[in-house]
């Protein structure tokens, strides 16, 4: 085929020549049109994605929030007469002696104990007196005068600790009792004598 009709059938669409080196045609390759990535539209993307995740974070933290509590009474540094005390507590994000959500929770309540926090291991201390309770109350008789500790723990159904845990404690006093024993009375001086009667 002569050069002539190669580009007559270059008119008719079927190849397109180009005169390459030392007068030979070849035939060029058509370029693939690939569309460009607008940057508006990157950006809309990654708008979305990250609103997407502020989201999933934002609505994670506000379907559960963690479980907090607190003692109301008595206060710290309180002096608890009679040597009797009730402590009662307010518990947030946690519904008490109910399954919520899978979760069945309770207080232990500690008197004067090492308070056991590991999430792994038991709430139940060794040293000190303890007791455990779906009520936000809990009274306790100390017998002996001084300072004492007394704490609330947020529990798991099994008697775990919370991870992390969750624990509120105050220091009370009982103060030492006025004594009762009768002070000695002093003795009173006798009047004097008087004498009746006359010369």
């Amino acid at each position: 085929m002569n050069r002539d009709a190669l580009r007559a059938n270059a008119h008719n669409g079927c190849i397109q020549p180009v005169r390459g080196s030392y007068g030979a045609i070849r035939i060029a390759s058509r370029r693939r049109r690939h569309p460009a990535v607008r940057p508006w539209s990157l950006l809309i993307v990654l708008l979305l994605v990250g609103a997407g995740v502020a989201a999933y974070f934002f609505l994670a933290g506000a379907l559960s929030p963690q479980p907090a509590l607190r003692i109301i009474s008595p206060t710290t540094d309180a002096a608890i007469s009679g040597g009797k005390t009730t402590v009662a507590v307010e518990v947030r994000n946690a519904e008490l002696g109910a399954a919520a959500r899978g979760k069945n929770f309770h207080l232990h309540y500690y008197l004067d104990a090492t308070i056991p926090t590991a999430h792994d291991g038991s709430a139940i201390p060794v040293t000190g007196a303890w007791a455990s309770s779906a009520k936000t109350t809990h009274e306790w008789s100390i017998g002996s005068v001084g300072l004492h500790v007394l704490a609330v723990q947020l529990v798991t159904q099994d008697d775990r600790p919370l991870n992390p845990p969750v624990v509120a404690a105050v220091v009370v006093q009982v103060p030492k009792a006025p004594s009762t024993t009768p002070s000695p009375s002093t003795p009173s001086k006798a009047p004097p004598a008087s004498s009746v009667g006359g010369s």
